[in-house]
This record gives structure tokens, sequence and C-alpha cells, in this order.
């Protein structure tokens, strides 16, 4: 099919459910730092910060991304981050907060659904999409709602301390919390089973958060297996059920979750941390409940290769990425994380260009069978 060019839909819509497709396709929407984006949409930094949506869009169309997730994007010259959690901002809450939470809140499904407004939440999706539809510039909209994935960081409300006492002294109001608020989400999944239907999307979700560090999970894998895995299992479970492919976001060493995430209906992985021994090549050989191959959103590392590497650098690492994904299927070209900004816009652009110009129907050989970076570099 390398002769016949697909439109972006069709390119994704293709690859997500294991077509032939004419070439890779790629997605935007975590690139962060105002000089960085600007530069890639050939405006100016003021330019960019007087409407940085459309900052961010015209750099994506520059790189002539096929999807774009929610973009996250900086509003202000010297930011670096887009979200942050900071324990200092937490002082004074004791693990017994997630215990009141916890007692205040219903015990059965009637009563936590009664104050849910499920009309506020549909305007909510379709605010997004009538947005994304007039705004991305024809570039096809991939949802990351992260309350779909799963309501795990209850330390963004608590904080690590007291959110990691309380997982270890009131288990069952940790699970209690995540369930109530999985109860709502599972009716959002229901909405947007709707509306994936009602706008033709690609059936194709970004969500997962983050429940690891660079030193594995920051909870253990059998007190997510017994308190929050089932509340994940329930809020899915229709999306999943409706043939949508959900890609869980992989930050940290989450190697003992990776079974688990595929059990509970998620079909790929996103953002792995290559530096901590993570194998994509294993990955690959696992299989969803369904007999799925996994899908996998390939990041480009944002902690090594994209802010330090060469362009023969970046050029290896997306050869690593067709190599462990069999000559590309499944794959997608993303980030592994949100850029900083120090990543220099040319390894953003070499990427990307080259993706495109990798032909799938051509024969191939393997150059790399563990990370580049890792290989060529102290």
């Amino acid at each position: 099919m390398a002769h016949i060019a697909l439109s972006k839909k069709e390119r994704l819509r293709r690859q997500t459910r294991g077509q032939e497709i004419d070439r890779i396709p790629s997605l935007a929407g975590w690139i962060g730092g105002v000089r960085v984006l600007s530069d890639l949409a050939g405006i100016s930094a003021d330019e960019y910060l007087a409407d940085p949506l459309a900052g961010v869009v015209k750099a994506a169309l520059n790189l002539d991304a096929d999807g774009m997730i929610q973009p996250t994007f900086p509003t202000k010259l010297e930011q670096i981050r887009t979200g942050l959690v900071e324990e200092s901002h937490y002082a004074g809450i004791e693990p017994e907060a997630l215990l009141d939470r916890a007692d205040s809140l219903p015990d059965n499904e009637r009563d936590v659904l009664s104050t849910f407004d499920a009309a506020a939440e549909e305007r909510r999706y379709r605010d997004y999409f009538e947005k994304a539809f007039r705004d991305f510039g024809g570039i096809e909209p991939v949802p990351n709602f992260w309350e779909i994935g799963g309501h795990f960081p209850l330390y963004t409300e608590f904080g690590y301390t007291a959110f990691l006492l309380a997982c270890k002294l009131y288990p069952e109001a940790v699970g209690k919390i995540w369930w109530v608020k999985s109860v709502r989400s599972r009716e959002r999944a229901k909405i947007l089973v709707r509306l994936y239907r009602e706008y033709d999307l690609v059936p194709l979700m970004f969500c997962g958060e983050d429940l690891a560090n660079n030193k594995g999970p920051m909870v253990s894998p059998a007190f997510l297996r017994q308190h929050y895995l089932p509340t994940v299992r329930m809020i899915i479970e229709p999306l999943v059920d409706a043939g949508v492919r959900l890609i869980h976001h992989c930050d940290g060493d989450v190697r003992p979750l990776v079974a688990d995430y595929l059990a509970v209906g998620f079909s790929g992985f996103q953002g792995f941390q290559y530096e901590l021994g993570i194998d994509p090549y294993a990955l690959r050989r696992m299989r969803s409940p369904l007999g799925e191959e996994p899908l996998f959103f390939a990041g480009l590392s944002v902690s090594r290769t994209l802010p330090f590497g060469a362009a023969a650098d970046v050029r290896d690492e997306v050869d690593y990425f067709i190599d462990f994904t069999d000559g590309g299927k499944g794959l997608f070209l993303m980030t592994s994380n949100v850029t900083g900004v120090e990543v220099p816009p040319d390894n953003l652009r070499v990427a990307y260009r080259y993706i495109k110009e990798w032909d799938p129907t051509q024969p191939r050989t393997v150059r790399w069978t563990r990370w580049p970076w890792g290989e060529t570099h102290d």
C-alpha cells in the first residue's frame, strides 16, 4: 500500500486495527517549551504566546503529525512544566484525611450516581471534540481523558506522604475513594462510547495514570490488584467492549504491572524509560486477553536522545522502534513524555521526517536489539 496515500484518519484507523498502511503514523501534543514550539511552528515567541493552541497546532502541522492527543502546552515564555506536584503544598495533611474522605462517601452505586450530571459530562466531551475538529487543522484527535484510565494519583489531592501512608494504614478507605470515582468514570466511558460512534472517531484512546517511579510501582502490585486495578477494569470495560483500544501511559519502571494492564483491558503502552531496563521486544511478545498484538505510542526519549542526541541518535532510536515492532506493526511515533525546553527543535523535525520516509513494504535490516543510546553512549 506504500504507493497509495492514506488520509491521516484512515492511516491511524488502519494501524489501530492491524491493517496494511502506507507509512507509520505519528502523534503530536506532548511538545513543550515556548521557543521550541514557536520554532517548529515558524512563528515568533510573541505570536505563539498570543494564541498558544494555534501555535501548537501549527507546529504539529509542520511536523505533518497524523493525530493529536489533548495538547499540553506552555503559556509563559520561561515555563518548564505544565503539571507539578510539590509535597510542600500538602504540609499538615495526615493519612487520616483519606479515611475521613472515604467515610463521607456513599456505599452504593445508586447514591454515588445520584449527583452525577451525565448531561454536563456529555457537553464537556462534545465541546472538546467540536473544538478539536474546528481548531486542529485536519489533524485527527486521539483522546486522552485521564479520568478514564483510573484514579490512582490521590497524591494530587492529599500529597504523596499522606496518600502512601494511607495505602498502608487504611487500604480499604483508599480503595473506596478509587471505587467511587470509578463508578462515575464508568458512566463517562459509556457516554464516550456513543460519541466515538457519532463522531466516527479512530477507535483509540490514550490514558492511564502514573503508578511507578524509577524504582518500580509506588505501592505493591498485590495492593493494586486487590484495591485499584478492578476499578480500572470497571471504568474501561464499556470502551473495550465497543472495540476502542486503550494505550496505558508508562512512566517509571512499570515492568511488574504491564501484564496487569493488558489483563484489565488495555491494548498497548506509551512512555517507556528505556534506561531503566525496560525491554520493548519482550513487551511486544505479550498479547491482550483477545489475542491482539500490543500497540505502541513509541516514545522518543525526552531524558537522553531528544535533548542530548545528534540527528543520527534520533534516527537510530526510530530504527529501534521499527525493529522492536517487527517493521512498524502497531507503532505510532510519539515522545515518551512532554519534551523539555532543552530539546533542539531540529531533533523533533528529524524524527518526524524520518518516520514518514520509511517504507514499510521494503526489506529492512535489524540494526538494534537493545536501546541504541545505551549501546552508543556512556
